[in-house]
């Protein structure tokens, strides 16, 4: 990133008021994509996951069950930062309906509480509201061995909720 200095500080420099750390995009063919995380992608390799890349730059691994169902997990490639800590957050979606009502997330609730890590999120998705388990960790904690026990730990929780609440469907 190149770098400006006056009266004693050092700031990003603007190109047309957009700060240059604003633009991480990388064109590729016709459509564009944010850059990847290289230490979750090392770490995934690392592993022996397989992943693609999917439109926002996230990695979507596609996880097949002795049950014989599947399962997507999703890392995303940005990270939060605390503390000076690089949060990671590792998600598979389990429930999609237009809307979730309060009973269901009274179920998710519930269920979070007698987890190791991670928890339910609900969010807004273009489809309707979808429930995902989610585990957020900072980078420097995971070594290949731990994050492919923590991805499998998210898939099986999910699934299992999914397998629930959907018994006849395996939707994601």
């Amino acid at each position: 990133m190149a770098l400006a200095e006056g009266r004693g500080t050092v700031r990003p420099m603007k190109y047309h008021g957009i700060s240059w750390a604003c633009i991480v995009l990388i064109l590729v063919g016709e459509r564009i994509v944010w850059a990847q995380n290289s230490k979750v992608q090392d770490l995934l390799n690392q592993a022996g996951l397989q992943y693609t890349v999917d439109k926002d730059g996230d990695y979507k691994l596609i996880f097949r069950l002795r049950s014989g169902r599947t399962q997507v997990l999703f890392i995303n490639s940005t990270v939060e930062v605390m503390a000076g800590e690089s949060i990671i957050e590792i998600w598979s979606p389990s429930y999609l309906q237009p809307e979730i009502d309060e009973e269901m997330l009274k179920r998710l609730l519930l269920d979070s509480g007698g987890r190791k890590i991670g928890a339910w999120e609900v969010a807004s998705s273009p489809r309707g509201k979808v429930a995902a388990f989610k585990v957020k960790l900072p980078l420097t904690s995971l070594t290949p061995s731990f994050l492919r026990a923590v991805c499998e730990g998210v898939v099986s929780t999910a699934d299992e909720m999914e397998n629930k609440l959907s018994p006849n469907s395996d939707d994601f």
